[in-house]
């Protein structure tokens, strides 16, 4: 009798310690993946305290990957939040205060400043691109995009691929869905901000090209295209008698 008044006394135990577990898995709080800088300027550190050495500033806006965060909130000033090690676009790695990104923000509505950085990179890729080597090195190819959501493949200004594009949302900038077009020239096209300046870059044969502005108006480009062209075409007169 009292080895099993033991016994369940054991198995209610063991339970119990099971629930607990159980309680503090649920509860325990999942950090994202990244989170975006919700101030004009956030200092990046080597260490999580306000005296360690700068070694990276971030824009407002900017999309940066979470490492790692404190394990207790720091009170700085009227905040309380945790630090974060991150890293930026650049690659750079350091650790900022959660109370100036999205993931702990009360700064404003983190969400809306995601959707709009989003929107500004969305119109800020409509254009005619050409690629180029990582060497700077031109390429004859280029990608035309429109506000329309149509684009255009090409190589030596001759149009080869036609279709449509969407825009989604990643961790770090956007990405340009490519559709009509079965086997596209270019491939897995996205950009991003790296400071105040936009990356743009897609793949041609596995390999990545870095894509350059060269004409933010399409249709000027084109207008002028189609007036080379015809001048280009155009039979001399004869010379008068």
């Amino acid at each position: 009798m009292r080895k099993a008044q033991i016994a369940i006394t054991l198995f209610f135990f063991a339970a119990s310690i099971l629930n607990c577990k159980k309680e503090e898995v649920l509860v325990k709080e999942e950090i994202p993946a990244s989170t975006i800088v919700t101030v004009p300027e956030l200092k990046m550190r080597i260490a999580p305290n306000t005296t360690a050495a700068q070694i990276a500033q971030l824009s407002r806006g900017e999309q940066v990957k979470i490492l790692q965060r404190s394990a207790e909130r720091i009170k700085i000033g009227k905040y309380d939040a945790h630090w974060y090690k991150v890293t930026n676009s650049a690659g750079l790695s350091g650790w900022v205060y959660g109370a100036h990104l999205a993931v702990e923000s009360t700064d404003g509505d983190a969400k809306t400043l995601i959707e709009e950085e989003a929107k500004k990179l969305e119109k800020a890729i409509v254009g005619r691109w050409e690629a180029a080597s990582v060497t700077g090195k031109l390429t004859p190819n280029f990608v035309t995009l429109t506000t329309d959501g149509k684009i255009e493949f090409g190589s030596n200004r001759k149009g080869l691929q036609y279709g449509k594009y969407t825009v989604e949302k990643t961790d770090s900038g956007v990405s340009v869905q490519v559709t009509e077009i079965q086997k596209p020239m270019m491939t897995d096209l996205k950009a991003k901000m790296v400071g105040d300046t936009l990356v743009f870059t897609a793949l041609m044969k596995d390999t990545e090209y870095k894509l350059n502005l060269a004409e933010k108006d399409v249709m000027t480009y084109k207008d002028e295209a189609k007036k080379k062209a015809q001048e280009a075409n155009a039979t001399p007169s004869a010379p008068a008698p």
